[in-house]
């Protein structure tokens, strides 16, 4: 033992005697201030994760806030265009769910979500993340559906450039492109490209992505557009499911699942029809 390591032996030795040789009462009185300091590491680690519980719920909420933001300001833009003597906004309600699996044959390409039949979801139902369009539900069972992405080869979505105003389709063919857009239309690198409307299952207003390149192919009428997604589909641990109003059920699907209950352990297989 080093001179210094006896030292502080020694000092510790006569403050436990000393302690220990004191009556209870003065005990006390030394033993709370002792306690505060030994349990202000614990206090301080106790008080942060509380922060952290608190703030992450908090992001939650701004999170569905700015989602539903989104298509209600694209919903009023719409209605201003038509007619500015009338204008009422349009809620969405937006369902947060959890994805707790990917397919491992197509990683990016369909996500499972803890969400289903329970909750009154159904095929269709477009998803949606803060930053944009995901996709829309392919399959539900009774705890769990199925979404398929921006990224799954063969997605396909109506859409407009909001810029120039100019409608096209698009369409995930390995590379997600915004198609039938003409030679002389006059699309720019770096345009927004947003949902149109003109569908049955989006609503207008959604961000898609956004234009980063555009080749003179081979057709004579049409030229390829090249987008980048607003969403990265692998950084996402959760999404929105949109509805509302102008979101509607296919009855016969309705017929099929909303009134019956089915067995989750009937997997959905992504491209085997079911």
């Amino acid at each position: 033992m080093s001179r210094r390591q006896l030292i502080l032996f020694s000092i510790l030795l006569i403050i436990a005697t000393t302690f220990l040789s004191l009556n209870e009462r003065v005990k006390l009185q030394l033993a709370a201030p002792l306690s505060s300091v030994l349990l202000l590491p614990v206090k301080t680690i106790t008080q942060f994760l509380q922060f952290l519980t608190v703030s992450n719920t908090r992001i939650t909420k701004l999170e569905t806030v700015v989602s539903q933001l989104q298509l209600e300001n694209a919903e009023l833009k719409k209605r201003i265009l038509r007619d500015t003597t009338e204008l009422k906004t349009t809620k969405y309600k937006l369902l947060r769910t959890q994805i707790i699996g990917r397919d491992p044959s197509n990683i990016n390409g369909y996500l499972y979500i803890d969400t289903g039949q329970r909750q009154k979801l159904y095929v269709n139902q477009p998803a949606i993340s803060i930053n944009g369009l995901v996709g829309k539900i392919k399959y539900v069972g009774f705890n769990y559906s199925i979404v398929e992405t921006i990224e799954n080869k063969g997605f396909t979505v109506s859409a407009i450039d909001v810029n120039t105003g100019i409608h096209g389709i698009v369409k995930n063919k390995g590379n997600v492109i915004f198609d039938f857009i003409k030679i002389n239309d006059a699309i720019n690198i770096g345009d927004a490209v947003y949902t149109s409307g003109m569908s049955e299952i989006f609503p207008e207003g959604i961000f898609i992505g956004r234009v980063k390149k555009i080749e003179r192919g081979d057709d004579l009428f049409f030229k390829p557009v090249y987008i980048t997604p607003g969403v990265q589909i692998n950084r996402l641990t959760h999404v929105y499911i949109i509805s509302g109003s102008t979101i509607t059920a296919n009855n016969e699907y309705k017929e099929q699942y909303n009134y019956k209950e089915q067995s989750d352990t009937e997997l959905f297989v992504p491209g085997s029809g079911r």
